[in-house]
């Protein structure tokens, strides 16, 4: 649900897809020519001239750029892609850590009770002679800071909460009207078995993939770039010219020269902008497949842990738990001694509220590298932008 409400409701993720829709636009407008000139010369009541001139360099040169606009289009869609998908998986982050700091006051809050019922348990102690005044003033002191202690964890529990407010892009009543399940769900009884992540990475990731559709137009950019300086500004029409009461029709070819600029510096640049797209395409590929052996290794090791604490952990608070209570009631034990162990077993459960954060954490990271990484490289949108500017410089 937290993923789907961030799909429809966060305005981020509307502001990224209307990228799309300007790569369309730009697509559309790479397949017209452009408009037709048009001039008119009169010399006297008889004698004018007349010319209309198409653009017919932009005509040849139309399938280039066309070309050009459709990697744009491909990788703006890539790039809304990859962005609603990182949009998704830190959604799901702030989700996990919403939840699990809920538990944790929750858990404080329980301890709280216990904290408050102990501690005029020994007041009434020390009033009947029973208790020491230094007992009670421990006594009081522990829950003070317990208290503090709470106070904190609200605070950092407000905090989680907000943060997912904002990625699900609530806002008034749909925002106080949020609510959370009561814990994380379990751990899964055996890990996810992943295979060959860094080839699965390198093959499937989304800025990889940007990647090579950033150098594949690069590449047929730069094949736009040499012809440029020739059939940029190649218009041709007709002329209509009357002089002395007679009417003569031909047509008229403007062809700007390159004689100061053959286009060298343009091609060199162009050039060395499609070898940086490859070299970041092979640093793109390295990071992908790091990337994945690295949230692999955190997800096996997470799960490990968090497995520890509710295999072996909790099991063995809980029997110490019971066993403190019983030399409690046997009178074998202080009440000080029942309230330290209650810290430990509290300390103990949210430690394990943690682990299991990080389980969940490191599995949503290791999806989420599988298909999109961290988000596509800003030199290579940058790189492609850039590009057909060049190339169309001179039109």
């Amino acid at each position: 649900d937290a993923e789907r409400i961030a799909l429809y409701r966060n305005p981020q993720v509307r502001s990224k897809l209307a990228n799309v829709g300007l790569r369309e636009a730009d697509f559309a407008q790479a397949g017209r020519l452009r408009n037709p000139g048009f001039s008119f010369s009169r010399f006297s009541s008889q004698d004018y001239e007349a010319t209309t001139l198409f653009d017919i360099g932009g005509l040849l040169l139309m399938p280039l750029r066309r070309k050009v606009a459709a990697r744009e289009l491909d990788i703006a869609t890539y790039r809304a892609a990859s962005d609603v998908i990182n949009h998704v998986a830190s959604s799901r982050r702030a989700w996990i850590e919403a939840v699990a700091e809920a538990h944790k006051t929750r858990l404080m809050e329980q301890a709280l009770e216990s904290l408050e019922a102990a501690n005029e348990l020994i007041r009434q102690m020390t009033a009947i002679g029973h208790s020491s005044r230094r007992e009670a003033a421990q006594s009081e002191l522990a829950l003070v800071e317990f208290r503090a202690m709470l106070s904190r964890q609200r605070v950092e529990e407000t905090n989680r909460r907000e943060a997912l407010i904002r990625q699900l892009g609530l806002y008034g009543s749909d925002a106080s009207l949020l609510t959370l399940p009561e814990r994380l769900e379990s751990l899964p009884g055996e890990q996810v078995d992943y295979k060959e992540v860094a080839k699965s990475a390198v093959a499937n990731r989304i800025d990889v993939e940007v990647a090579r559709e950033t150098i594949e137009a690069l590449a047929t950019n730069l094949k736009l770039t040499k012809a440029s300086p020739f059939l940029n500004v190649l218009e041709l029409g007709p002329v209509l010219e009357r002089s002395e009461g007679e009417t003569e029709r031909g047509f008229e070819i403007e062809l700007v020269l390159p004689l100061f600029d053959w286009g060298g510096i343009k091609n060199e640049r162009a050039r060395i902008t499609y070898l940086q797209a490859v070299a970041d395409a092979e640093y793109t590929a390295i990071t992908a497949a790091s990337e994945a052996r690295e949230a692999l290794n955190a997800y096996r090791r997470a799960w490990d842990v968090a497995n520890v604490y509710e295999e072996r952990v909790l099991p063995l608070q809980d029997y110490i738990n019971e066993q403190e209570l019983l030399r409690y009631n046997g009178m074998l034990i202080s009440v000080f001694d029942l309230l330290a162990n209650a810290r430990r077993a509290l300390n103990t459960r949210i430690e394990a509220v943690d682990r299991l954060r990080d389980y969940w954490l490191a599995d949503n990271r290791l999806r989420q590298v599988l298909i999109t990484g961290g988000g596509i490289p800003v030199s290579l949108g940058a790189a492609l932008a850039s590009a057909p500017d060049d190339a169309a410089a001179g039109h």
